[in-house]
């Protein structure tokens, strides 16, 4: 019988190796969640058809993130338990707890070859980075941050909802649903985000602080300026949607609409300017990472008079250039840094 301990036990991450078939289970299975909802999509999705390739990659993109989120979540919560990790947190080691970050090992694994293939260089690097700070945890290091940073995940869930509903037509046609998901979500990110992950960086900064002596330089540097960085974007996200959705509530930036025909079956959506999890403003239209920023233009399809369309996004892969009729509708920061990416963007 294999010894998967003895695997890797002479490397620089020697425990990772009980937790190899975790994490090679967990890349397999969001290459399935990704490829069940292309086949899924055009069964259970009535506007499938109107999306053009780029839209359809989002989508299963945004499948994937929400299966990730859902199952982290839970489990992380009770990695937080571990009295291994809180008697030492910087160098403790929990084999539940590595199970728990080689599924989120695995999810990068997905994230860091997705983005090469369908993404920028800025999002490669993102998804290796974070691959390789969580992997770094079987070394051991910093295991014990792990659970509490992937709680970030909590307003993961509420961000793709607000995609989907974008995409379905939701912000125009449902908007009480779409402004109550997009509250929903500023409330989740505030708690999870700036009071948890606040605290918790508050406890990171104290306790590399403790430890300096036993914590090389090099590191110490990346993770605190790491972790600094991943704060101050997470306040700049918040300001942007709190500055937005006053400004809507107060009728301040209402919703311009002009419609023209639009060649085709389905609608596109194209936003402004976005920023991704990792700071770094992209033209949307390049690739189905980019997130949404605070405004997006949805283009509308009429088939008939006073028919609103299907609701895609990016520009007709194959049909040159189409007239577009422009709404603008909220749609809040799509992806704020992810709380495993505070984890990533510290590596």
């Amino acid at each position: 019988m294999l010894d998967l301990a003895g695997l890797t036990a002479d490397t620089p991450l020697p425990l990772l190796g009980p937790h190899l078939p975790t994490l090679v289970l967990s890349a397999a299975g969001f290459y399935a969640v990704q490829w069940g909802s292309h086949r899924l999509g055009r069964r259970w999705v009535g506007r499938w058809d109107g999306f053009d390739t780029r839209t359809k990659k989002g989508w299963a993109s945004h499948v994937v993130s929400m299966t990730h989120a859902l199952l982290i979540i839970p489990l992380a919560l009770q990695a937080l338990r571990s009295q291994t990790l809180a008697r030492d947190p910087v160098f403790g080691y929990d084999p539940f707890v590595g199970h728990v970050l080689a599924i989120s090992s695995g999810y990068f694994v997905w994230d860091t070859l997705d983005s090469a293939r369908n993404s920028t260089i800025g999002f490669v690097v993102h998804g290796a980075a974070c691959l390789a700070v969580y992997l770094f945890s079987f070394r051991p290091f910093l295991a014990g941050f792990g659970p509490p940073f992937l709680l970030w995940e909590m307003s993961t869930p509420l961000l793709n909802m607000h995609w989907f509903m974008d995409k379905l037509g939701y912000s125009t046609k449902r908007p009480t649903i779409f402004l109550v998901n997009a509250l929903a979500f500023m409330l989740v990110f505030f708690l999870a985000r700036i009071v948890y992950g606040g605290y918790n960086s508050f406890v990171f900064f104290r306790t590399m602080w403790v430890e300096r002596h036993r914590i090389p330089l090099h590191l110490h540097l990346i993770y605190c300026l790491g972790n600094l960085a991943l704060n101050a974007l997470n306040w700049l996200w918040f300001s942007k949607m709190v500055s937005k959705m006053l400004a809507r509530l107060s009728g301040g930036d209402e919703p311009k609409r002009k419609v023209k025909g639009v060649r085709g079956v389905g609608a596109k959506a194209t936003s402004n300017v976005s920023m991704g999890g990792n700071g770094v403003g992209v033209a949307v239209g390049t690739d189905e990472k980019t997130p949404l920023l605070e405004k997006s233009e949805v283009v509308v399809d009429r088939q008939d008079e006073g028919d609103v369309g299907d609701v895609g996004e990016g520009e007709d892969e194959e049909g040159g250039e189409a007239q577009r009729g422009r709404e603008e509708s909220l749609a809040l920061p799509a992806e704020p840094p992810s709380p495993v990416k505070t984890m990533r963007s510290v590596g």
